[in-house]
């Protein structure tokens, strides 16, 4: 194997559970796989493009970020296969995971990009430069997604 394939295939496994989760969040059930793997079709065809000004994992991110966004605006064609389970209320009280799930639902991209950065445990100043923000820009939309959690979540 050639040292930029070697290279590539270490960054896919040391970013794997990351890239993963994120096209998990962006994507049906049905083509997070799908998903994933135009990720990293991308993260190949941009890797000439890493200039080094960012850490090669923020950069990864990015690219990720902005792969699963474009993805999203794609029109989809119904597929016909079964019809997912619904987040709404059913009766059952949710675990925290489904709480989590369905508030990331509702975001709009760039917060939930923020959000499962976080989750990520991403610096303030990683999440800044991967959403193009200013550090102050992140810590309001952070106090705001965690008021609004709070309210449909938390209070009674």
């Amino acid at each position: 194997m050639p040292t930029s394939d070697v290279r590539f295939q270490r960054l896919l496994d040391d970013n794997q559970g990351r890239l993963e989760r994120l096209a998990r969040q962006y994507a049906d059930p049905a083509d997070w796989q799908d998903l994933l793997q135009d990720i990293q079709v991308q993260l190949w065809l941009s890797l000439d493009s890493f200039d080094g000004r960012a850490q090669l994992s923020t950069w990864v991110y990015r690219v990720a970020l902005n792969t699963a966004i474009s993805h999203r605006r794609k029109p989809r064609m119904p597929s016909g296969g079964e019809v997912p389970d619904s987040l709404g209320d059913s009766g059952a009280t949710h675990d925290s995971l489904d709480v989590l799930r369905e508030f990331l639902a509702s975001l709009g991209g760039i917060d939930r990009a923020l959000l499962l950065m976080d989750l990520e445990d991403m610096t303030r100043e990683q999440i800044a430069e991967v959403l193009a923000l200013s550090v102050g820009a992140v810590a309001v939309r952070m106090t705001r997604l965690k008021q609004q959690f709070s309210q449909r979540y938390l209070e009674p």
